[in-house]
């Protein structure tokens, strides 16, 4: 009797969580390789379209990579996975852009403290070049929530926490979503040219390594993108 659909995937889950196991207990690092499917199947007495499916739920997940001729290896971690899984949350209503602004702000504020006791030079010069990048593209929405984005993403990596940097590559729809929202939200170019000034106080506390004036200008920051948005969304709903 073939197994049934439901004994299919429950078998292909067993696999994925023997390969996680697998993967931890050996203490494997990205790159390293796994069993092939071949060598999988044999090892587990299951068959190869069970393993099959089983690896390519965890390529999926960017925890496996794949490629035609080569045996599995444990994948980088990628931002990508979290980023559909939070696009799809928004989209879906399950999750409001407030929201997501507040999980930007819990982690901002920290980040923005460990950006100012970790920061090498070449951060804080990649932080002050999306700042100019923001003021020479005032004029022009998209060129400016570019900048803005970047300079969200470039303070993730002066944390010196793979992790926050990893969040906020995820983020970055969510983002250019707020951004947007809010700079068009903006009556002058006087404002827009506030919102420059306040990532231009963060970058100018974290050169000078002081963690709780950078998590005070995150905050500003922060209420300020609030604020516009609350504001978008009453000018779209009159």
């Amino acid at each position: 009797m073939k197994p049934s659909a439901v004994e299919h995937r429950n078998l292909s889950d067993q696999v994925v969580h023997y390969v996680m196991e697998h993967i931890r207990t050996k203490g494997l690092a990205s790159g390293e390789r796994l069993p092939s499917e071949m060598q999988l199947s044999a090892d587990l007495k299951i068959s190869r379209g069970i393993v099959r499916e089983a690896y390519r739920s965890l390529r999926s997940a960017g925890i496996l990579d794949i490629s035609v001729g080569r045996s599995p290896r444990v994948g980088a971690v990628r931002s990508a996975s979290f980023a559909n899984l939070l696009q799809h949350a928004l989209a879906t209503q399950q999750a409001s852009a407030e929201q997501a602004l507040d999980l930007r702000a819990a982690i901002e504020v920290r980040g923005a403290e460990l950006a100012a006791e970790k920061r090498s030079q070449a951060d804080v010069e990649a932080l002050a070049r999306e700042v100019r990048g923001m003021k020479r593209g005032r004029l022009d929405v998209d060129v400016f929530v570019r900048h803005d984005v970047r300079f969200h993403e470039c303070l993730g990596a002066a944390t010196g926490n793979p992790l926050f940097a990893l969040i906020a590559s995820a983020l970055r729809e969510a983002m250019a979503t707020s951004v947007r929202a809010g700079i068009e939200s903006r009556s002058s170019q006087a404002e827009v040219l506030d919102v420059v000034q306040s990532h231009q106080d963060i970058v100018d506390a974290i050169e000078a390594g002081d963690a709780a004036r950078a998590a005070a200008g995150m905050v500003h920051h922060f209420d300020e993108a609030r604020h516009a948005l609350a504001l978008a969304r009453s000018v779209k709903k009159a």
